[in-house]
């Protein structure tokens, strides 16, 4: 009597074992050793920093035509019949000046976040409100030109109208900062612990 073979386990194709003995060691890599990894640095302050250092580059070049189209702004003034100041000739200026002063500390600032420094935030924040301080100055002259312009023309019934402008100024200039000073400070509040 000839007996079949019995197949061999190994030439079945099953699998035999139990799935649930999982090994208890931590991960560990081929020298044994624990696999510790990294925390990933968040982007936010790389693309807000690049942001920040656009932005100032761009008023800045635009400042830098200002600073040379004042004199001709205050002379548009005068031919209009509105009488300027030596006090906001030299605002106007001031102002141009540190318009530009704003924009490099926003440049600056931008270039400090995208390498993940905090002081970066604080420069902008900074520049923000150095900006919004003279943008109040901006404002007062704006309503006294527009007020004297009104004035000149002998606009009797829009009395009081440079002092709204000034208000509206005011307003918005606060506004636009807020608006600003969030834009700068989120690096810091998306990713405060990233940051140096």
């Amino acid at each position: 009597m000839d007996e079949e073979p019995q197949p061999d386990a190994s030439e079945s194709g099953t699998l035999e074992g139990n799935p649930g003995n999982l090994s208890t060691q931590p991960n560990q890599n081929a020298y044994q050793q624990t696999v510790a990894y990294a925390p990933v640095k968040s982007q936010v302050p790389k693309i807000f920093g690049i942001f920040m250092m656009i932005y100032g580059v761009i008023v800045g070049l635009f400042g830098i035509l200002g600073v040379f189209g004042t004199g001709g702004v205050i002379s548009d003034y005068e031919n209009a019949g509105i009488e300027i100041s030596g006090l906001q000739t030299a605002w106007f200026y001031i102002s141009a000046i540190s318009g530009l002063i704003v924009s490099g500390a926003v440049a600056y600032g931008g270039y400090e976040t995208y390498n993940y420094k905090k002081r970066g935030v604080m420069i902008g924040l900074g520049a923000v409100a150095f900006g919004f301080v003279l943008s109040l100055g901006d404002t007062a002259i704006t309503g006294d030109i527009v007020q004297q312009f009104l004035d000149s023309t002998g606009e009797a019934d829009v009395g009081g109208l440079g002092a709204l402008v000034a208000g509206v100024g005011v307003v918005m200039s606060l506004v636009c900062s807020a608006i600003c000073g969030l834009l700068v400070a989120i690096p810091l509040l998306a990713a405060g612990n990233d940051l140096e």
